[in-house]
């Protein structure tokens, strides 16, 4: 939506320039003026938007104040941010599984991580869920960006911290059981360099056993392309939900039995993928 309405300040700016400015230009003189016009009014807005963003934010939202739930008004804003992010960055996101998610249920959803692109791109791709994403403390500390996750009740896991990280698994816990929104999780902790996932820390499932929602396996590749890529390629990112494990295996599993077999279930689909890969580039 936001690309549109800049646009359509882009036009609107543009043909009510040319109308005042009467400078009498024909042809591809008018069109010329009209374009760079245009081009002008839709940089503008851009801007605008960004300087209001960065004054609304700065000013109204504060971190240390606790969000109780998700901010519906801003959960729209990310969404539309990371649509804009995936159009400019050249990312296209293409999702396969989408019938697996569980419906009229709550969920955790739990996917391998590759680059900071990975929540952009599924924010964009998956606009139609209530989803909050589980972040490292780090990424609060970005201007703005930080103070709009935590009002659309992204939460922050300090996994040196047991206490914390406790305080951040109930409130998860409580987001999915006062039906609020689904949570994303990245069990890794960190990003993965290569094409085997680090261990799945164990204690991110506790939100799923605690609320007694099924786990959404998730796999995601070539999000760590984009900056290698950008401006002169585009990138194919996909986004594959594989598998849902319900939540009585949940139930009467431990969580570190769920860990493993959730990443045996993502780490199979992206081995499949690499081998895919391997073959064709053999031909």
């Amino acid at each position: 939506m936001l690309p549109r309405i800049f646009a359509l300040i882009g036009a609107a700016g543009a043909a009510l320039n040319a109308i005042v400015a009467n400078h009498g230009y024909g042809g591809v003189k008018l069109a010329g003026f009209i374009m760079l016009r245009f081009a002008e009014y839709f940089i503008a807005a851009h801007l605008a938007y960004a300087l209001l963003m960065l004054a609304g934010t700065e000013a109204f939202i504060r971190l240390d104040k606790p969000q109780e739930k998700p901010d519906k008004f801003w959960q729209w804003h990310l969404r539309e941010v990371a649509n804009v992010l995936c159009l400019y960055g050249r990312m296209n996101v293409e999702v396969s599984g989408r019938e697996k998610l569980p419906e009229g249920s709550r969920y955790l959803m739990v996917c391998n991580h590759r680059s900071f692109f990975d929540p952009i791109t599924t924010a964009s791709a998956l606009r139609d869920e209530e989803l909050v994403y589980v972040s490292k403390p780090g990424n609060y500390r970005i201007p703005v960006a930080g103070k709009v996750m935590h009002k659309c009740g992204c939460l922050s896991l300090d996994r040196e911290n047991n206490r914390k990280a406790l305080q951040t698994v109930k409130q998860a816990t409580e987001y999915i059981n006062k039906d609020y929104a689904s949570v994303v999780i990245y069990p890794e902790g960190t990003r993965s360099k290569g094409e085997k996932l680090i261990p799945f820390h164990a204690g991110s499932f506790k939100i799923a056993k605690r609320a007694g929602v099924p786990v959404v396996c998730t796999a995601i590749r070539n999000t760590e392309k984009v900056q290698h890529r950008f401006p002169f390629k585009s990138t194919d990112i996909y986004i594959d939900i594989l598998e849902v494990i319900d939540a009585d295996f949940v139930k009467n599993h431990s969580t570190k039995e769920t860990a493993e077999l959730a990443q045996s279930i993502i780490q199979a689909k992206l081995d499949a993928e690499t081998e895919k890969e391997e073959c064709i580039s053999d031909k």
